[in-house]
């Protein structure tokens, strides 16, 4: 009981390194997810869910609080996170990594905390960078993404509070006690379930958001004094390598190159609006298509063998809603094969009613291959109508475009950017691209808030 726990070993890192002490290039990184995670924000403040739960929490409203970003409402930092969170993640094209959907957890945390505490840019980077990290490590701490996932967890919900933890605790400055209660009263309250595949319910959108409201509330608490479990892992009886992994715990991965590797890398942005199982599947389609000039009239029928947890993610049928779709790996290959594109369009709404997508679809069918891993990614056994036949390997999704390993350049995420935030308003992507760009030089939070800001719009708000 006196070696040092995990908790305690990534908080003690965590309490003493400072802005200087992060490389450029790790800041620098980091700067494009939040530049991503903010626009897809401001894009998704106007989707139904952001607009329910907007409408659940602005009754407690107070001229004083935190923004609700696209909004020129204030609510408590905790409940700025839950809104804000479920904003970024409400069209499913936040950032991925870290503990699932890092950006949607750890940035709605770090910027309302840093809001009502008064932060500047760096204190706002830095703790950006800190929930990234302990995220990340705290999902290997438990068997990685693929393990948990498998089990039925949601990780952005699970995981994703340590993460929020960490950028509020780290935000406030707390000390490594402080900091450590604040990971392990997060941890004591983790939670989020992949039963919203069955009906397509709203509480998806919402776990990000929710991981990011028990974060913030975890560091105020330690703030104040509460005491959270320093054993929330080992504990043999209510731990998490107990309640979530049959006991098993992998501590050395978690703590790998602890303070040399911050895992901003390990999280990707998304060029593809849909569930990032899709993804490598798409970047293999999209080079069929540019390689073989390939027509959705050329497609006799494509057969996907996949893992178990692959299929059962990403084969939502019928296609109904932006939810179904984008859960849909048919529809998203559909949708390449007949437009060439995968952006947000082509999923808000759902193109089933296009003729040659509904055809397009019914050619394609997802097969179970217990064989393949879910991060082996799935095999397409392609059938041509002259009668030619290959099969393509998609690969990893956790490595296809967007990822470390094939990653957007500043251009791309600005492109992006400009694409969700111009229907908004034309100035606002000049506005927030200088924001997030000076935002290392920034003494206080000012210009990024009044970009995140907007007037009251009822016909647009719906509040």
């Amino acid at each position: 009981m006196n070696a040092e726990s995990l908790t305690e070993r990534l908080a003690s890192n965590w309490a003493k390194i400072q802005f200087d002490d992060i490389p450029s290039e790790v800041v620098a990184g980091v700067k494009k997810n939040i530049l991503d995670t903010l626009a897809v924000a401001m894009a998704g403040a106007h989707t139904d869910e952001a607009r329910r739960v907007r409408t659940a929490l602005t009754g407690v409203r107070a001229e004083s609080g935190s923004l609700v970003w696209g909004t020129p409402f204030r609510v408590s930092p905790a409940h700025a996170a839950l809104a804000n969170g479920t904003a970024a993640h409400a069209r499913d094209f936040d950032d991925g990594g870290g503990p699932g959907h890092a950006g949607s957890t750890v940035l709605p945390a770090a910027l309302a905390v840093a809001e009502a505490a008064g932060g500047d840019g760096r204190t706002l980077i830095a703790a950006t960078i800190a929930g990234y990290d302990i995220g990340y490590r705290a999902l290997q701490a438990i068997g990685g993404f693929a393990a948990h996932t498998g089990r039925g967890w949601h990780s952005s919900g699970t995981m994703g509070s340590f993460a929020a933890a960490a950028a509020a605790a780290k935000t406030l400055g707390l000390d490594t006690e402080r900091f450590a209660d604040a990971l392990g009263i997060a941890g004591s309250f983790t939670g989020g379930v992949w039963a919203f595949k069955d009906d397509g319910a709203m509480t998806k959108r919402i776990h990000p958001g929710k991981a990011g409201e028990t974060g913030v509330d975890a560091a105020l608490l330690a703030q104040a004094g509460i005491t959270g479990p320093r054993r929330v892992f080992e504990a043999e009886w209510g731990g998490l390598y107990a309640t979530y992994n049959n006991g098993q715990g992998f501590p050395e991965q978690a703590l790998a190159d602890l303070g040399v590797d911050y895992n901003v890398a390990t999280a990707y942005i998304k060029p593809y609006a849909c569930c990032r199982g899709c993804h490598s599947t798409i970047d293999t389609v999209l080079a069929m298509i540019r390689t073989r000039d390939v027509k959705p009239a050329d497609i006799h029928h494509i057969s996907i063998k996949a893992s178990e947890t692959a299929v059962n993610m990403l084969s939502v049928d019928p296609i109904e809603t932006v939810f179904d779709a984008q859960f849909s790996l048919a529809y998203a290959m559909s949708v390449a094969l007949c437009n060439g594109s995968v952006g947000l369009d082509q999923f808000e709404p759902p193109r089933m009613n296009d003729p040659l997508v509904a055809e397009t679809i019914a050619k394609i069918s997802m097969h179970v291959d217990s064989g393949i891993e879910l991060e082996d990614g799935p095999r397409l056994d392609v059938e041509f109508t002259s009668g030619e036949t290959i099969t393509l390997f998609a690969g990893n999704p956790t490595t296809a475009k967007g990822s470390a390993l094939n990653p957007m350049s500043h251009e791309e995420v600005v492109a992006k950017a400009e694409a969700l935030l111009a229907p908004i308003d034309p100035e606002l992507p000049r506005r927030l691209v200088h924001a997030v760009g000076n935002l290392e030089d920034a003494s206080d939070l000012s210009e990024l808030l009044s970009a995140l800001r907007a007037e009251r719009r009822d016909n647009c708000l719906g509040d």
